[in-house]
C-alpha cells in the first residue's frame, strides 16, 4: 500500500517537473535571475515562473495606456497560469501530508518531502497575490469593455480571496467599489 502511495506521488512530482520547472527545485538554493523580458511581438510565449513576473508588467503598462486587448491577452494568460500552479500546489500539498501522516514512511522520505513543502509554502503566497491582481485587472477591463458578467466574475474571485480592508486604495475596496458599480449600486453598501 505505501509503495503503490509512493509510486502515485513520484508520478505526480515527474508531472510537476514536466509542466512547472519551479516545483523542481525544493530543496536547491539558487540566485534568483533577472526576469526574462516579455517577447515585443504581438503573440506571447508560455508563461513561467522565472517570466511571469515580466508579464504582469508588461500588462500593467500596457492596460496604462489604455491597450485593453493587449494587456487581457496577457491578464488571461497569466490568470490562466497562476490558477493552474496555485490547484497544482494544492493537489501535491494533499498527497505530502497524507505520506508525512502515514507512519510507515521513512524517515528520510519525511524530510524529503517537508522540503518540499517548505517552497510550495513560498509559491503559493506568491502565486496568490498575482491572482488577486490578475483577477482584478480583468475585472477592470471587462467592467470598461461593457462585459458586466464577465467582469463581475473576476471581481467576485477577487472579493473571495483579497484580504479585507477599509482602506480606500485596498485591493479589496476597490474590488467592492467596482463591483458594486457593475451591478448598478455604487454607494449602497
Amino acid at each position: 500500500m505505501t509503495k503503490l502511495i509512493l509510486k502515485n506521488i513520484l508520478n505526480i512530482l515527474i508531472i510537476l517537473t514536466l509542466l512547472s520547472p519551479c516545483m523542481s527545485f525544493a530543496a536547491e538554493k539558487k540566485p534568483k535571475k533577472p526576469p526574462v523580458p516579455v517577447p515585443a511581438t504581438t503573440q506571447e510565449g508560455a508563461i513561467t515562473d522565472a517570466n511571469i513576473t515580466a508579464y504582469v508588467k508588461k500588462a500593467d503598462e500596457l492596460l496604462k495606456k489604455g491597450d485593453l486587448d493587449s494587456s487581457l491577452r496577457i491578464y488571461q494568460k497569466t490568470y490562466g497560469y497562476t490558477k493552474e500552479v496555485l490547484i497544482t500546489a494544492k493537489l501535491v500539498q494533499t498527497q505530502y501530508e497524507k505520506i508525512i501522516n502515514d507512519p510507515s514512511t521513512a524517515q528520510n522520505d519525511r524530510e524529503e518531502i517537508m522540503l518540499k513543502q517548505k517552497r510550495i509554502k513560498q509559491i503559493v503566497p506568491k502565486y496568490s497575490s498575482i491572482k488577486e491582481s490578475t483577477s482584478y485587472n480583468l475585472g477592470y477591463i471587462y467592467a470598461k469593455k461593457g462585459d458586466s458578467e464577465r467582469a463581475r466574475k473576476y471581481l467576485s474571485e477577487v472579493l473571495e480571496t483579497a484580504p479585507f480592508s477599509l482602506e480606500t486604495n485596498s485591493l479589496w475596496m476597490k474590488t467592492k467599489t467596482l463591483l458594486l458599480s457593475q451591478y448598478g449600486l455604487e454607494g449602497e453598501f
